[in-house]
């Protein structure tokens, strides 16, 4: 044929180009052919296997269906089950939340009951009974006695305090929520630091080693006051949230030791503004702004005592005796209270703006206030009177004095340093300005040696004599 086209034409058929007979190559292939079926040699034959192939593929075709129709029906299947997964998924949520808030409302009856082990245990507050109160007058004996052997070899002098600068800066807590609010030195170790922000974060600090030791997270708003326990390897804090959270560290002899909440206390309904430890170790004081106060077991994290007053305190603290208590409130008073009675025996007033902050001098005859008009207020608890009134820049945040009692940190728009000229008057030590923000929160080291601050541009500083 290829030929007959060549002879015909002299053209490719494909391609027609030219095409001579020499282009062709001849093609080696088996001439063998296979010899047709016997079925296919006549028509009748032919038209049989078409027709058997022809049953076959439609069997196939039916087979592909039937499978196809079982495939949709097993895929029906599992999206009602998958919808019917998500309407449970759903109700066991719901059912979680209820039970959550049930478990939320459990706690707080509980945290209210007799602790552990207690033959009954009715809910409510057990009150100050005979049996505290004794433990309180029998600790406020002995600090008495102790009190009149006070003697501080180790005191650091006013002439080292005069050269006070700071030795370190650290920027420890989060910079999306810039800001501490609170710190507080171990009264027997100027390495732990303590610090409480506005990132709701507590911040265990190691002034040793320069670095964070811990970093205890469990409120969700701004901490507002925190404090060491001074025998033991607890942290207590309070917050704007309206709970104080107990932390227990894991080890005894390690301070550094991951530190877990042990307990939450929850009886307020606004803001806790303030926390105090009594001295003898196993009770804390709570201030808030929910006006009221409160006095709790700090090991069980129960509530003991439970009082509402008519106004809102921002401050408020145990006597280092332990037998009488005092808080600042927004009406711009200082109001002293009697533990074992229970009742105000002294209502100290001269301030003009709301009383932020108070601290009691280690000696037990003064106590000092600051306000938010700048103005920082010298008590004598024997008379009571109000001996000195010092001026600063700025709200007073924060006052306190070294464990001695002889030293008066002021945190305002920045750091005054006072210390007794007198029996009874405070001269100005030393001024210190290296925070670029307010400071709002100022601590003594132990033996007035060292000392700490905080302050809204987010640094916590260390100072001591250079």
């Amino acid at each position: 044929m290829i030929e007959k086209q060549i002879d015909g034409v002299g053209k490719c058929p494909v391609t027609k180009q030219e095409l001579s007979k020499d282009d062709l190559i001849e093609m080696k292939a088996n001439k063998a052919v296979k010899p047709r079926p016997g079925t296919a040699t006549s028509i009748p034959g032919m038209l049989t296997m078409l027709q058997s192939e022809w049953d076959a593929l439609m069997g196939e075709t039916y087979e592909l269906k039937t499978n196809l129709d079982t495939t949709r029906k097993q895929l029906s299947h599992a999206l009602y089950q998958h919808d019917a997964a998500c309407r449970v998924i759903a109700r066991l949520l719901r059912e979680r939340d209820a039970k959550g808030t049930q478990v939320v409302q459990l706690q707080e009856q509980l945290s209210n009951s007799m602790p552990t082990g207690s033959a009954a245990a009715p809910e409510g507050e057990t009150g100050l009974t005979p049996a505290i109160i004794g433990r309180m007058e029998e600790c406020a004996k002995e600090l008495s006695k102790k009190r009149k052997q006070r003697n501080f070899p180790d005191l650091n002098p006013v002439d080292d305090v005069k050269r006070f600068a700071s030795v370190g800066s650290h920027a420890i807590h989060q910079s999306t929520a810039p800001g501490i609010l609170c710190v507080d030195v171990h009264k027997a170790d100027s390495n732990r630091v303590v610090t409480g922000g506005v990132d709701s974060q507590v911040i265990l600090f190691d002034a040793s080693k320069e670095k964070v030791a811990q970093k205890l997270s469990g409120h969700s708003k701004k901490v507002t006051a925190v404090q060491f326990h001074s025998a033991k390897n607890v942290i207590v804090s309070a917050s704007e949230d309206a709970t104080a959270k107990i932390w227990a560290c894991s080890s005894a002899s390690d301070w550094s030791s991951p530190y877990s909440c042990a307990h939450t206390i929850k009886k307020h309904q606004a803001e806790i503004t303030d926390v105090s430890i009594h001295p003898v170790g196993d009770y804390l004081l709570t201030s808030s702004r929910d006006k009221s106060f409160a006095i709790h077991d700090l090991m069980a994290g129960r509530c003991i005592k439970h009082m509402e007053v008519d106004s809102e305190y921002t401050c408020m603290h145990f006597h280092p005796d332990g037998l009488i208590m005092a808080g600042g409130n927004e009406d711009k008073k200082v109001v002293v209270y009697d533990v074992k009675e229970q009742t105000t025996v002294a209502t100290l007033d001269g301030h003009e703006d709301g009383v932020e902050t108070i601290s009691f001098s280690g000696n037990g005859y003064y106590l000092a206030s600051g306000s938010r008009d700048g103005v920082v207020k010298l008590w004598d608890l024997r008379k009571p009177l109000n001996i000195q009134t010092l001026k600063v820049d700025g709200p007073v945040r924060s006052v306190q004095f070294d464990v001695t009692g002889h030293y008066l940190a002021v945190a305002a728009a920045g750091i005054q340093v006072y210390n007794f000229a007198t029996k009874s008057s405070l001269a100005e030590t030393v001024s210190l300005k290296d925070h670029t923000a307010e400071v709002m929160g100022v601590c003594w080291g132990p033996n007035a040696k060292t000392m700490a601050s905080v302050s809204m541009d987010r640094t916590l500083k260390l100072y001591k004599t250079k």
